[in-house]
């Protein structure tokens, strides 16, 4: 992705850099196109799981777990065994170890789903997991990231249950096996649906859900459709669409000391608000890319947040650069970080993109981490992250 689309918004003064990264386009993805898909990486494969399949006779859910492989440019439709999760959008996939973690998403037959599954990389099977604690409750558009061997979950969009229950009574009759889905039209009934600001976090060695303690009272305001990764201890969050409008603002969180960081200065220039984008981490340095903006105009802009200068840059963009796009995947793999796909052409009369990528790209981290911002820029004047647009 390049770094047009300017926004009129006030978002800080650009600062002037010498970071440069070039995009390379590779081999297009053979599978169906797809859109609210969820990734992430393990050795030298990106995983993808799900989405919405573009299809002859309309849309699909799908469950399909595909990988690429950027060392031989090769996508492979991986043959599961086990308990394979249905078919859903907007899920979040982790990987801890050797085993991936699926929580979360859409179905539109089903609604919002809250169970969680391990895929088994070695022996290519799923496991619905059995857990202790208070877990999530069901939604989609939430994101996750691993610290060590625990993943945290924040936010996302989905029922929130009142307790008021519905006369249940004409469906007692109903045959056993039909007791979980009843159950699920029961909760989904019975409930207002809304964002969530709650965190979660689940340990993997354990299989035990906890729900950490915020130890401030100013925490991010309750988002689906954010981005989300993680620094060392540090939880860093950026945008999603809130209660009232989407947004640009960046909350970082302390996994050790439970805190959210209110007092961060940052300068230089603010990507606009956004949904439906990405956040990754290399090195030190956050990267936010794409996503759909307040316009619902779909971004081509890549920033970079240096957690150690607390500076947002644009770096200069060469090469294949990607079209603009929302849900799109992106994953570190190796010395690469690869670009999936996404959607664009958002239709608001029928609230759905038009135009669907199954294209990849990548793009060498080393030139995000190589460069900096021009000595000049030193007197530029901060902006406090409380106050973003």
């Amino acid at each position: 992705m390049g770094n047009q689309g300017s926004s009129n918004e006030c978002l800080g003064e650009r600062l002037e850099n010498d970071v440069s990264v070039t995009w390379k386009k590779v081999t297009d993805c053979q599978y169906p196109t797809r859109e609210g898909q969820c990734c992430c990486s393990h050795g030298n494969s990106m995983y993808i799981f799900g989405g919405v399949i573009q299809a002859n006779d309309g849309h699909l859910e799908s469950n399909d777990l595909i990988k690429y492989n950027p060392v031989d440019d090769t996508w492979t439709l991986i043959d599961t065994k086990g308990t394979t999760p249905e078919p859903r959008s907007a899920a979040c996939l982790v990987c801890v170890g050797n085993t991936l973690y699926l929580f979360g998403g859409l179905n539109q037959e089903s609604g919002w789903l809250d169970k969680l599954y391990a895929f088994d990389i070695d022996t290519s099977t799923w496991s619905e997991l059995q857990c202790e604690g208070p877990k999530p409750s069901a939604r989609d558009k939430l994101q996750g990231t691993a610290v060590d061997k625990c993943i945290y979950y924040f936010g996302g969009f989905g029922p929130k249950f009142t307790g008021e229950e519905e006369d249940w009574e004409d469906m007692d009759d109903e045959d056993d096996d039909d007791d979980e889905i009843i159950e699920e039209e029961r909760t989904q009934q019975a409930a207002q649906f809304g964002w969530f600001n709650d965190l979660y976090c689940f340990n993997t060695e354990t299989k035990k859900w906890t729900q950490p303690m915020q130890m401030n009272l100013g925490v991010p305001t309750a988002r689906a459709a954010h981005g989300m990764t993680c620094i060392d201890r540090d939880l860093y969050i950026f945008g999603g669409r809130d209660t009232e409008k989407r947004t640009n603002d960046l909350h970082i969180f302390n996994v050790d000391t439970r805190k959210w960081k209110t007092d961060l200065q940052c300068t230089g220039q603010w990507p606009v608000a956004r949904s439906f984008h990405t956040v990754n981490c290399v090195g030190k340095r956050v990267i936010v890319m794409g996503g759909r903006g307040s316009d619902n105009q779909h971004l081509a802009d890549f920033h970079i947040f240096d957690s150690e200068t607390n500076q947002w840059l644009q770096p200069k963009v060469n090469g294949d650069i990607p079209a603009s796009r929302g849900q799109h995947s992106v994953s570190i793999v190796g010395d690469k970080l690869i670009l999936y796909g996404g959607s664009a052409d958002f239709n608001s009369e029928i609230m759905m993109c038009q135009k669907f990528y199954g294209d990849t790209f990548v793009l060498p981290i080393g030139d995000i981490l190589k460069g900096k911002a021009s000595e000049q820029n030193s007197g530029t004047n901060g902006h406090d992250t409380t106050n973003a647009v």
